[in-house]
Parts: C-alpha cells; structure tokens; sequence
C-alpha cells in the first residue's frame, strides 16, 4: 500500500510524511526531491527553465515509477501534481490518497517565511487565495481528509496515523 499526501504548497507534507515514516515504519518519498535527483532541477528550476507543464509531466514519470513499484511507502506530492489528470488518475489507481488540509492562514504564514524557492507562489494575498482556492476541489476528492492544525508534525503524525489506522486497518512494520 501507497499513501499519498496532497495539499497546497506549505501544507506540510514533507514534515508530515516524514514524521508519518518514522511512526509506521514504511519508506518516506518526496515528489520534489525524487524529481530533483533524476533531472538535476529543482522543480522550480523546471518551471523556471521549461514551465509548468514539463513539469507535470516530470512528476507523471516519476509517479509511474514509484506507484508501480514500491509499497508499504509515504509519498509526498507536490502542491499542483493533481492538476493534471493523467497524475490524478494514477495517484488515485496506484496510492491512498489523503489531503493534508491545513487552514489557509498557517499555509500563508509558513510560505511568507519561508525561504525555499515557490515560483507559483504569489505574494498579493487576492491572487494567492484565488489560486489556493482553485485547486481546492481536486485536493477534497482525495479518499480521506486530514484536518492539519495542529502546533507540529510530530503531533500531525501521530493523529494522521491513528486515523490510517483506523480506517484503512493499517500496522506500523515490523522490520
């Protein structure tokens, strides 16, 4: 079994995936990071370089690489991998998928501080919203919802977890 995490950027899905690892025992990827290693670019040096589509579709050869082959496995997606719907199809075929649905404003807060390089992040708070806003529909359809306000990840994790646990009867490894 796959788990996969979606949400806006800042959601915190890498911290979260990671914490969730550490808990369950499974493997921990990061979408953006899996990218980066097999291309050389960061995302954002990708849309940057190429745009945004090639980008997108960078994300579906890795999502068919790592949905196909691997289990027992956390995958964080980036923020835009569900706005195209080859990616939403195999992410929703292959994985589990959990929305990581964190309030607006801590996603706001952590972006405006935060140093890494978001090239489709806008700084007017309109524009900023109305993009949040437009992508919500496709994070909601996502098979479990995970309300994320919580003060840190290790305590996101442990609820996110308990919540796996419940609903899909899931067991930390025993490796």
């Amino acid at each position: 079994m796959i788990i996969t995490l979606s949400g806006y950027m800042g959601a915190g899905k890498t911290a979260l995936g990671r914490e969730l690892a550490r808990l369950s025992g499974w493997d921990f990827i990061d979408l953006d990071d899996f990218i980066t290693a097999a291309t050389g670019l960061t995302p954002a040096q990708i849309i940057r370089r190429h745009g945004e589509r090639t980008l997108r579709i960078a994300e579906n050869k890795a999502l068919n690489e790592i949905l196909t082959e691997r289990d027992r496995l956390i995958l964080a997606l980036g923020g835009g991998t569900l706005t195209e719907p080859f990616n939403r199809n195999m992410v929703d075929t292959y994985s589990v998928r959990v929305f990581v649905d964190t309030p607006w404003e801590h996603i706001r807060a952590r972006l405006a501080a935060s140093e890494t390089d978001r090239p489709l992040w806008q700084t007017d708070e309109r524009h900023a919203r109305a993009h949040y806003e437009a992508r919500l529909p496709d994070y909601r359809r996502a098979r479990l919802v995970f309300r994320n306000d919580f003060p840190d990840a290790s305590s996101a994790a442990l609820a996110l977890w308990e919540l796996l646990q419940k609903e899909l009867n899931l067991r930390p490894s025993e490796d």
